[in-house]
């Protein structure tokens, strides 16, 4: 008759067996993830290419330098200020509809070109002229809003 199994011996995969194993599930990743592996290997190859991976790779290297110049440079009073005048300026453009925004960088673009056309053809100002471009319609609505401006932020100054 049989010795009844008193003891269960488990099976401890060798070193072998564990880098077959994970081979295995390196494969089956590449084969589920090519598509992302290939996009990921192009822009790893691009930043290679630029230049842009060794800087990265110096970057990583001297991170507690780098770190303590950072804080370093935040620290500093007219950066802190800097930050929160930023923060300021990005909560009041909050409060502009976007298309008042687009429509005065618009006008700003339109109006440097034209400036800079008039200077590159050497044009000069009198006060005739002055008083033609008041009657012109674009330059009436351009002061107007320039009056409009100046009157509402002197309201609040």
């Amino acid at each position: 008759m049989a010795k009844p199994t008193t003891v269960i011996r488990k099976h401890e995969p060798t070193e072998a067996e564990k880098q077959a194993q994970a081979l295995g599930d390196l494969v089956s990743f590449v084969a589920k993830n090519g598509d992302a592996l290939k996009e990921t290997l192009k822009v790893i190859q691009l930043l290679h290419e630029s230049g842009a991976l060794e800087v990265i790779g110096a970057l990583i290297q001297s991170r507690e330098k780098v770190m303590e110049i950072g804080v370093s440079q935040l620290s500093k009073p007219t950066m802190t200020r800097g930050v929160n005048n930023v923060m300021s300026a990005v909560g009041m453009l909050g409060e502009l509809e976007p298309e008042t925004i687009k429509k005065v960088f618009e006008g700003i673009v339109n109006g440097m070109q034209h400036s800079a056309e008039e200077v590159r053809a050497g044009k000069k100002t009198g006060v005739m002229d002055l008083m033609k471009a008041y009657k012109d319609p674009d330059v009436n609505r351009a002061l107007t809003v320039m009056l409009g401006f100046l009157k509402g932020m002197g309201q609040k100054l």
